[in-house]
């Protein structure tokens, strides 16, 4: 993967929440699991479960799309690490608030939403999905389009922040 542009490295990304989604129909599984993949994140068995209750605007409910959760979750730990490796983790009470220290994770996080909601109109699967209808072919591509778009939001969102390089370079060390 070392010659891969950020366009071909998005794909990548967005193929394997598509195969991922195809396999569980759970909105926020599949591209939490692409994105932990190709981050180069430790994608654990209690991150999967509590993904798996996200799906449907959690579970069912309509509310926070799990596509968006999935992106902003990914993104956050991403950033996290990152902070981490170069020494910049606050804990609370660390000398600055909290949301001080975290400011980074909460602009990220912001942008992706905001993001979703220009391109989408709404944040909220019962909007995105009137009636939770997954066994309608119109719906069930729609959502795909969904977690693929959610999913591009969050590395295009990484890339400009942290610079592509760094990206392809998780996804160099994924193997």
């Amino acid at each position: 993967m070392s010659n891969l542009t950020l366009d071909e490295f998005i794909k990548r990304v967005k193929d394997r929440a598509s195969e991922v989604l195809l396999q569980t129909w759970n909105c926020a599984y599949s591209p939490l699991t692409a994105l932990y993949e190709y981050l180069g994140l430790e994608l654990t068995d209690e991150t999967l479960g509590a993904a798996i209750g996200f799906a449907g605007g959690i579970s069912g409910n309509g509310y926070i799309c799990g596509g968006l959760w999935a992106a902003v979750h990914a993104v956050g730990a991403y950033a996290r690490k990152r902070q981490k490796q170069e020494g910049r983790i606050v804990e609370a009470g660390g000398g600055m608030s909290f949301i001080e220290a975290n400011n980074e994770i909460h602009e990220l996080a912001s942008r992706i939403y905001r993001e979703f909601v220009a391109l989408w109109g709404s944040p909220n699967c019962r909007d995105l999905n009137p009636g939770f209808n997954l066994t309608s072919p119109d719906q069930q591509r729609k959502c795909r389009a969904i977690v693929r778009k959610s999913t591009e939001i969050a590395v295009r969102v990484l890339a400009e922040k942290y610079g592509a390089g760094a990206l392809l370079g998780e996804s160099n060390r994924k193997g």
